[in-house]
């Protein structure tokens, strides 16, 4: 049973919210994390009220939209997939805006802020950031330009 929890790549447990004992613990957003094998995992959050759109992004090449990609048939699998070039392209610009040094900004957003929430891991260097529209650092805008390129079209 433990192997199967550990297997899961993105399980969401509603245990968390009730552990807590706040109603309001349960409407939040749940924290960002990276899908076993992805190397990027991207949220956009439009303010309280609506739902996160997130994609996760794996070294080879595949896009999964709304979450991880957890299919076991190739059928079922992202159809999206960057080449190459797009995917060294993306480590490099982590590596450019000094993604991994960057720490996450102790804001207290307006409720119906717009959050970029980005995790990334490369080898052993990690990182979970969060911002906010209105305090986005300048060097993490070419970033989050091109992760939100990959974002489906409304």
């Amino acid at each position: 049973m433990q192997d199967q929890k550990n297997d899961s790549t993105m399980e969401q447990s509603g245990n968390q919210a009730g552990a807590e004992g706040t109603p309001s613990a349960a409407t939040q957003t749940e924290p960002l994390q990276l899908p076993l094998g992805a190397f990027i995992a991207y949220r956009i959050t439009n303010g309280s009220k609506s739902n996160p759109h997130e994609i996760v992004v794996y070294p080879d090449g595949r896009v999964s939209i709304g979450g991880p990609d957890v299919a076991k048939q190739v059928h079922g699998r992202a159809t999206r997939k960057l080449n190459d070039g797009q995917i060294a392209r993306l480590r490099k610009m982590l590596d450019q805006v000094g993604f991994f040094r960057l720490p996450t900004p102790q804001t207290n957003p307006a409720p119906d802020a717009r959050a970029h929430e980005i995790v990334a891991r490369i080898g052993s260097r990690a990182n979970h950031v969060k911002v906010f529209e209105g305090s986005i650092p300048d060097a993490l805008t070419p970033l989050l330009q091109q992760l939100s390129a990959l974002m489906p079209k409304e």
